[in-house]
């Protein structure tokens, strides 16, 4: 009776951690009031041009807020902390724009660990001083920034078992950092 009590418990214990790992999202559309007021300020002395779209969101990484803006023809997604504190900005762009060395290793990897493999989005991520991030907007030329640079993919990549979609992250130089399998769930995220 105690070994099954045991092994039961153990096969929770695993399959929680298994659920763990997995990358969770859920994001839902809100007003501007309902974020935080620094976050807002922050977005509104960017002066776009194009209407701002807010979104509370939920994932593994805690709860957070993020301003979606169509500006100068590129996708940006300017995320944001409870309190309003500025965590990151993702600019979307094709596979084809990241750094041609760079490509090559994470293509790399992706053969070394997967039989094949297709990218579904790709956003370059900037991390930093706020003052010095609100230059992604005005410029094309990544290099001008001093911000600690990233790479998230989503990739549909296959294994043995079949395809599975997966969020990753590279650093700056293309070395790969992580790698989270997207629980297939009804997705409330809203793609941008």
């Amino acid at each position: 009776m105690m070994k099954n009590i045991i092994i039961s418990f153990c096969l929770l214990l695993l399959a929680n951690l298994a659920i763990a790992q997995e990358k969770f999202e859920k994001e839902y559309r809100i007003k501007a009031e309902e974020a935080p007021k620094n976050a807002v300020s922050f977005v509104k002395n960017n002066n776009f041009k194009k209407r701002v779209k807010w979104y509370a969101e939920e994932s593994n990484d805690g709860n957070s807020f993020e301003a979606k803006v169509c500006h100068n023809r590129h996708l940006y997604s300017i995320e944001f902390s409870e309190e309003g504190d500025l965590l990151d900005i993702e600019k979307k762009i094709d596979f084809d724009d990241v750094p041609e060395e760079i490509q090559e290793d994470i293509e790399e990897y992706l053969g070394e660990n997967y039989t094949k493999f297709k990218f579904k989005k790709t956003q370059i991520q900037f991390k930093g001083d706020p003052n010095e991030l609100t230059k992604v907007f005005e410029t094309d030329k990544i290099k001008e920034i001093n911000s600690k640079i990233a790479y998230e993919l989503i990739v549909k990549a296959k294994k043995e078992g079949g395809y599975e979609k997966y969020e990753m992250l590279f650093d700056e130089n293309g070395k790969h950092v992580k790698t989270l399998p997207i629980a297939a769930t009804f997705s409330l995220n809203l793609e941008f």
